[in-house]
């Protein structure tokens, strides 16, 4: 069975006229929303940014889609959030973000509740057969709600290509949680997430993109469209495709099409409504934007390469980096995905399992993905570089980090 998902153009600034229509071509509501349902509305919001830059979900989209929530009669609608507290930066306050979007004036004019996530209460769910996180906290906002509406934007990340509808829940989870997720491997740690609160509608804002490392506007990517479809993995397949991104590379969504019996390809979904042809840009991810800041790297990728190793060698890269490490990098080889021929080089890492044939020729990391430490410990080894050293300035970063949102949630 293919599953549906629909794009329409974006016509004289008209948003909500989009937004009905691409949800119309898809199936519409009123199978999902009735007088009982409490549905949530989860717009990306990942820091304070404004509005239409391609960066958050457009504040327009999220209030064209709950005015349409909110004319099928629904018991409860909440506009809900949790900012990001990242991994690798910095953690951002949802209530600034509410501001600045403003979000804050759409949920006044619409009578609904905006709801900061980060401070709702939760409550710990058991996540059946995991990958790698067998249990989490969430929101119980998001626990309670009969319908999750996913209201992301188009736009790349830096560590698993494409940030779509399935990432976009990790908003519903409190800070630590969200950590919690790049420690244990952040495609897979989606996926475990999304079994249990995967969205049950998806409307894409694919208005205004946002590639790379979200620089504006240098990074903005003008598409105009809006998407819309009732299977969360169909829509980010379809919009991995519209950034000319192979949907099978990134990870977490290969594993949730796979457990819903599809494959993450955009041959495996209906399209319907403007044709992604006609619109698909290339859009930079984000890891090839941190390739381009370590020239001395040479990465050699298979075709097969996907998130997994590549965010884990984003992440070790950054702490080689942050440890002194930059001009031992400098003439490093690393391999990510299935390749026929390796060259030998004086120092080469081989990352994954796709490169086992070749692991004779350097240094090793196995597993599908590797973990952090294993690929810091190859990487440091083929380098010449202090492992220990290394994880220090790992360490230490991950205390500032942990230090920046402990005084966030205290004040």
């Amino acid at each position: 069975m293919r599953h549906t998902v629909a794009f329409s153009r974006v016509t004289s600034d008209d948003i909500d006229g989009a937004v009905r229509e691409a949800v119309r071509l898809s199936g519409g509501l009123e199978h999902l929303i009735s007088a009982s349902s409490r549905v949530l509305v989860k717009p990306n919001l990942w820091g304070a940014q404004p509005s239409g830059t391609g960066s958050t979900t457009d504040t327009r989209v999220t209030e064209a889609v709950t005015r349409l929530v909110l004319e099928h009669g629904p018991r409860r609608v909440v506009i809900g959030e949790g900012c990001g507290a990242g991994y690798d930066g910095f953690s951002h306050s949802t209530e600034e973000a509410f501001r600045v979007s403003g979000l804050g004036e759409v949920a006044e004019r619409l009578g609904v509740e905006l709801r900061n996530l980060n401070s709702d209460s939760y409550s710990e769910v058991v996540i059946p057969d995991a990958l790698v996180m067998d249990r989490v906290r969430i929101a119980k906002t998001a626990l309670e709600s009969d319908v999750i509406i996913s209201v992301p934007v188009l736009k790349t990340h830096i560590r698993t290509h494409v940030t779509l509808s399935l990432k976009n829940m990790k908003g519903v989870i409190p800070g630590e949680e969200k950590r919690k997720t790049h420690r244990l491997g952040l495609d897979q740690a989606i996926a475990d997430l999304n079994r249990v609160v995967c969205p049950h509608f998806v409307v894409l804002d694919a208005i205004m993109g946002m590639q790379g490392l979200w620089s504006y506007p240098d990074d903005c990517m003008p598409v105009g469209l809006i998407g819309a479809g009732v299977n969360a993995p169909a829509v980010d397949i379809a919009g991995a495709a519209l950034m000319g991104i192979d949907p099978n590379l990134v990870l977490h969504l290969r594993y949730v099409a796979k457990r819903q019996g599809m494959v993450a390809d955009i041959r495996s979904v209906h399209l319907v409504g403007e044709p992604i042809d006609a619109h698909q840009r290339r859009f930079k991810t984000g890891f090839d934007v941190f390739s381009e800041r370590f020239p001395g790297v040479t990465v050699i990728r298979g075709e097969s390469a996907c998130t997994g190793c590549t965010s884990e060698l984003v992440t070790a890269l950054r702490y080689l980096d942050e440890a002194g490490y930059s001009p031992e990098l400098d003439g490093l080889h690393v391999v990510i995905g299935e390749v026929e021929h390796v060259d030998p080089a004086p120092r080469l890492a081989l990352l994954g399992k796709c490169t086992r044939n070749h692991a004779d020729l350097g240094v090793h990391a196995a597993g599908c993905p590797p973990r952090e430490e294993e690929v810091i410990r190859v990487l440091c080894e083929a380098c010449g570089a202090d492992v220990v050293k290394v994880l220090d300035a790992r360490d230490r970063a991950r205390k500032q980090l942990w230090e920046s949102t402990r005084k966030e949630l205290l004040s």
